[in-house]
C-alpha cells in the first residue's frame, strides 16, 4: 500500500492537530580566496554566525553600523568537507526515503556562494547528490529487482510486471536501439563527463531497511528557465532538418494530490554508474552564462530527484507480489537553486538581464510564501501564492506537510556581498520559523507473510549449493550412502527369463532386494534426520529472526521516539536561542531607546522650565500693561464723555433756540398771508397740483423753489391734527421704552399718488423705516415733518424732527454703548423736543 495516500487522507487534521517541526536550516560559508580579503560575516561556533558591515561600509552615510546575528541548526564553516556536510544534512533524508518518505533539500544564496559545489561537487570531492546515489545502491545492493518489474504509469505512479513481462520489454527495447549502441555498449558512456572516471565513490551504507523488500531507483532532471519547466533527459526530435529544442512541460497533481512535471522522462537506473550517466546527460544541457560574479552562473533552477519504489516478495521469498497496494515510494528531491543577482553588480543586459529578473522574481515567491505560512500558523488565514511560480508550485506538497524540508543556505564571507548576505540571512531567519507538518511515522505493510523469508531462502539455496559440492567430493563406497533413494533401485538384476526352479537366482534377487530395502531405509532414515535437523535449524532460525525482528521493531520505535524527543527538544533549543537572541536585540534597542528618551525628556523638562519662566515674565508685563492700558483708558473715556456731554448740551440748547426762531418767523409769515376776504381765499384754494412734493428725510431739509400759502390756515390746534405715517410693509415691533404718540394717523405702505396727502386732510408727515446699526442693533428711525400746501395747489412736507429708537442686546458693554452715544451726538442725531412726539 502506497503511504503517501493515507497520509494525504488525514493530511488536513494533521496540520491543525498533528506534531509540527521547524524547517530545518543549515548554513555554510564559503572559503575566501586570500587572506587580506576584506570580510563581513564570522562564525560563532558551534551554530551562530555574526553579520557586520565591512569598514568601507561604516564609513558611508546612513550605512548600518550594528552587528547582527543569527542562529541556525548547524554551521559549516570553511574548513568543512563535503562528507561531513553530507552525513550531517542529508544521511537522515536517505534513510526517510529507503523507508518511503518523501524529503526535499535545496541549496539557497546568491550567486558565487557555492551552492553547486555544495550540491554537485567535484570528481575526487563529491558533493551532496553523488554521495546520495552511492549510498543508496551501497543499501539497497543485493536487493535490487530485475529492471522493468515496476514500471511508470505517467501519472506519478507505478505499475509491477512479472518477471516475464519485464524481459519481453527489455527484449523490446534492445531491438529498438541503435546499431552503434549494441555493437559498442559504452560509447555513450565514453562520450560522458571525464568526472566520472575521477569519481572516487562513497562507502557509507543505511542498515535499518527492509530485506523482505525488493528496490528500484527510477531518476528525473528538469530545470526551470525563465519560469518554464524543461525536462533536461528528454530526447529532442530530429525532423530531418533541424534539431527542436525541448518542450516545455506542466506541473499536475496525481490522485494522492501530490504535484508532479507531467510527460517527464522518468529513467530505471540498476547502478551508480547508470545514474551519473543521467545526470551528466542532463548536466549539459543545463544552461549556464557568464557573467561579472560567475564563470558559471547557473540560469535556471535545477531539480534532481529520486524515487526508490519497493515492494515484498512472496512467501518463498523469490518473486515480487503483484498487489499495487502492497506498493510503497519514496521520493528525494535536490534541488540547486539559482543565485539571486543585483543589476548594478553584475551589469546585465538583454537576455542574461531577463533571466535575472525571472530568477529573482521566483526566489521572492518563494519567500512570500514562507512569510504567509508563518503568519497563517500566528492565527491568519491568507492564501498562500504558491501557483505566482514553477519553483513553488512543484514544492507545494512538502510545505504543506508531506514531507522533511531542509534548506542549506550558502554564503560568500567577502565584504562586497554584505548586502546580499544580509537578505539571505533575513530570508533564512524566516524559514526557520515556518512550522512544517511533521510526517508521521509509516508502519509496516501487514501482508501476512513470514518476516525474513528472503534470508531463509537465501539460506537454502547456499544450502543446497554446498550439499551438491559435499556429494560430489564424497568417493564412491559399498554401502550406496552416497546414492540418492531413487537410485537405490537401479541396479535390480533382471528374472524375466528365470525358471520357477532356478531357486539359487530368486533366493539372490531376494537377498539383494533385502539389502537394496534396508539400504533405501538407512538412506531414506538418515535424509529424514538431516530433514529434520535442517527443519529445526531453519525454525530455530525463524524464531531468533521474529525476536531479533521483534527486539529491534521496539528497539527503533524506542529510538524514533527518543529521536522525535531530542529533534523537539532541539527545535525548541533552537527556538529558545533565536527568541533569546530576538529578546537579545530587542532589549538592546529599547535601552538604547529608553536612553534617548530620558536624554529628549530631559531636554523637553529644561525647555519647558525656561518657557515657564519667559511666560510668568510675559504675564506680568502683559498684566502690568493692561492695567496701565485700562487706567489711560478709563482717563480717556471719561474725558470724551464730559467733552461729548458738555457739546451734546450745547447743541441741544443751540437747536432749541433755532427752533424757537423758526416757529416765530413762521407765526409771524402766516399770520401776513391771511387774506382779507374769504372770497379772495376761495379763490386760491382752487389751484391744485397732480404730482406730491415729498423730499428725502434729513434732519436738515429745507423747502426750495416753491411758495407756501394759506399758512395760517393750514396750521391747526395739535389735537386736531391727522398724521399720514409711512411704514415698511412688514414692520418689526418695536420694543423701546419710548414710544412714538400719533393721536389721529392713516397708516400707508406705499406713497405714489398726491391725493392721499391732499384730499385726506393731512396735517403732519411721518416715515419710519428699520435697520441694523454698526453695531447689529435693531434701530428705527421716525422722520416727522409738516404737511404744507403750495401756491400751484399741491402740498409739501417740511421735515422738522427725527427720532432714533434702538433695541440694545444686553451682552453689550457699557463702554461700547458710550462710545455709540458720543458717536451719535458728533453725527449731530438727537431727539425731539416737541411734547407730542413722546410719551413714556
Amino acid at each position: 500500500m502506497n503511504p503517501g495516500r493515507n497520509r494525504m487522507q488525514n493530511k488536513n487534521s494533521r496540520q491543525k492537530n498533528g506534531p509540527k517541526e521547524s524547517m530545518e536550516v543549515c548554513c555554510r560559508v564559503r572559503p575566501v580566496p586570500s587572506q587580506n580579503t576584506e570580510l563581513c560575516l564570522k562564525v560563532e561556533p558551534p551554530s551562530t554566525v555574526i553579520l557586520a558591515p565591512p569598514p568601507s561600509y561604516i564609513n558611508l552615510r546612513n550605512a548600518p553600523t550594528k552587528e547582527m546575528h543569527y542562529t541556525f541548526k548547524k554551521v559549516f564553516q570553511e574548513q568543512i568537507s563535503q562528507k561531513e556536510v553530507f552525513e550531517s544534512v542529508a544521511l537522515p533524508l536517505i534513510e526517510n526515503l529507503l523507508n518511503a518518505k518523501n524529503s526535499l533539500l535545496f541549496t539557497y544564496g546568491v550567486t558565487g556562494s557555492g551552492k553547486t559545489h555544495t550540491m554537485i561537487g567535484s570528481g575526487k570531492d563529491g558533493g551532496i547528490m553523488p554521495r546520495c546515489i552511492d549510498t543508496i545502491f551501497n543499501s539497497i545492493g543485493m536487493y535490487k529487482t530485475n529492471k522493468y518489474v515496476f514500471k511508470p504509469d505517467k501519472l506519478n505512479g507505478f505499475d509491477i510486471q512479472s518477471e516475464s513481462e519485464a524481459i519481453i520489454e527489455m527484449q523490446q527495447e534492445i531491438i529498438c536501439q541503435t546499431p552503434a549502441k549494441i555493437k559498442n555498449p559504452k560509447l555513450e558512456r565514453n562520450n560522458s563527463d571525464q568526472d566520472l572516471f575521477k569519481r572516487i565513490p562513497t562507502e557509507t551504507k543505511i542498515t535499518n531497511i527492509d530485506i523482505d523488500n525488493a528496490y528500484a531507483v527510477f531518476v528525473t532532471f528538469v530545470e526551470i528557465y525563465n519560469n518554464s519547466v524543461y525536462d533536461l533527459l528528454e530526447e529532442c526530435p530530429d525532423d530531418g532538418f533541424r534539431q527542436r529544442g525541448p518542450q516545455v512541460k506542466i506541473i499536475r497533481e496525481d490522485a494522492d494530490h501530490n504535484m508532479f512535471v507531467h510527460g517527464v522522462n522518468e529513467v530505471e537506473v540498476s547502478s551508480a554508474d547508470e545514474a551519473f550517466e543521467a545526470f551528466y546527460k542532463g548536466q549539459k544541457r543545463r544552461r549556464i552564462a557568464h557573467t561579472t560574479l560567475n564563470a558559471e552562473s547557473s540560469r535556471a533552477h535545477t531539480i534532481f530527484t529520486i524515487r526508490v519504489v519497493q515492494a515484498p516478495v512472496d512467501q518463498q521469498g523469490q518473486s515480487i507480489v503483484q498487489d499495487k497496494k502492497y506498493l510503497q515510494i519514496g521520493q528525494l528531491s535536490l534541488v540547486d537553486l539559482a543565485g539571486s543577482e543585483r543589476t548594478n553588480r553584475t551589469k546585465n543586459t538583454g537576455q542574461r538581464l531577463r533571466e535575472a529578473g525571472n530568477i529573482n522574481n521566483s526566489l521572492m515567491t518563494l519567500r512570500n510564501c514562507l512569510e504567509l505560512l508563518r503568519e497563517n500558523q500566528k492565527g491568519a488565514n491568507k492564501m498562500i501564492p504558491y501557483r505566482d511560480s514553477r519553483l513553488t508550485h512543484l514544492f507545494k506538497t512538502y510545505f504543506e506537510g508531506e514531507g522533511q524540508v531542509c534548506m542549506i543556505v550558502c554564503v560568500n564571507p567577502q565584504g562586497d556581498d554584505y548586502d546580499e548576505n544580509l537578505q539571505v540571512m533575513k530570508f533564512a531567519e524566516i524559514s526557520q520559523e515556518v512550522q512544517i507538518a511533521f510526517p508521521p511515522t509509516t508502519p509496516r505493510v501487514n501482508h501476512g507473510f513470514t518476516p525474513g523469508r528472503r534470508r531463509a531462502n537465501n539460506a537454502l539455496k547456499k544450502f543446497e549449493i554446498e550439499y551438491d559440492k559435499e556429494n560430489q567430493e564424497i568417493p564412491p563406497s559399498g554401502n550406496g550412502l552416497h546414492k540418492k533413494p531413487v537410485e537405490i533401485f537401479a541396479d535390480i538384476p533382471s528374472l524375466r527369463y528365470v525358471s520357477m526352479d532356478d531357486d539359487l537366482s530368486v533366493k539372490k534377487a531376494k537377498e539383494f532386494l533385502e539389502n537394496q530395502l534396508q539400504l533405501y531405509n538407512s538412506v531414506t532414515g538418515n535424509i529424514r534426520e538431516r530433514y529434520h535437523d535442517f527443519r529445526e535449524m531453519i525454525l530455530k532460525t525463524e524464531r531468533t529472526a521474529f525476536t531479533a525482528s521483534q527486539e529491534i521493531e521496539s528497539i527503533k520505535s524506542l529510538y524514533e521516539r527518543e529521536k522525535e524527543r531530542n529533534s523537539d527538544l532541539e527545535s525548541r533549543v533552537k527556538n529558545s536561542d533565536s527568541q533569546m537572541c530576538s529578546l537579545k536585540r530587542k532589549i538592546d534597542e529599547y535601552e538604547l531607546n529608553v536612553k534617548r528618551l530620558k536624554r529628549e525628556l530631559s531636554e523637553k523638562d529644561m525647555h519647558i522650565h525656561k518657557t515657564k519662566i519667559n511666560t510668568e515674565k510675559v504675564k506680568e508685563q502683559y498684566n502690568s500693561k493692561i492695567a496701565q492700558t485700562q487706567e489711560k483708558l478709563k482717563t480717556e473715556i471719561e474725558r470724551r464723555l464730559r467733552s461729548q456731554k458738555s457739546a451734546m448740551e450745547f447743541e441741544a440748547r443751540s437747536r432749541d433756540r433755532k427752533l424757537r426762531e423758526a416757529k416765530r418767523v413762521l407765526s409771524d409769515e402766516a399770520l401776513r398771508s391771511i387774506p382779507s376776504t374769504p372770497s379772495a381765499a376761495m379763490e386760491r384754494s382752487k389751484y391744485t397740483v397732480s404730482t406730491p412734493s415729498v423730499r428725502p428725510p434729513s434732519p436738515n431739509f429745507r423747502s426750495t423753489g416753491r411758495k407756501l400759502v394759506n399758512a395760517r390756515r393750514a396750521r391747526r390746534s395739535r389735537s386736531l391734527e391727522t398724521w399720514l405715517e409711512h411704514r415698511p410693509p412688514a414692520p418689526l415691533p418695536l420694543a423701546t421704552i419710548l414710544q412714538p404718540v400719533l393721536t389721529k394717523r392713516k397708516s400707508v405702505s406705499k406713497l405714489t399718488d398726491a391725493k392721499d396727502m391732499v384730499s385726506g386732510g393731512v396735517d403732519k408727515y411721518c416715515l419710519v423705516t428699520q435697520g441694523q446699526d454698526s453695531d447689529g442693533d435693531l434701530e428705527a428711525r421716525i422722520y416727522k415733518g409738516d404737511v404744507l400746501p403750495t401756491t400751484g395747489g399741491g402740498v409739501q412736507v417740511k421735515f422738522s424732527d427725527v427720532e432714533i429708537l434702538k433695541q440694545k442686546s444686553p451682552s453689550s458693554s457699557p463702554t461700547r454703548r458710550n462710545h455709540n452715544l458720543a458717536n451719535n451726538a458728533q453725527n449731530g442725531c438727537s431727539v425731539a423736543i416737541e411734547g407730542h412726539g413722546f410719551r413714556r
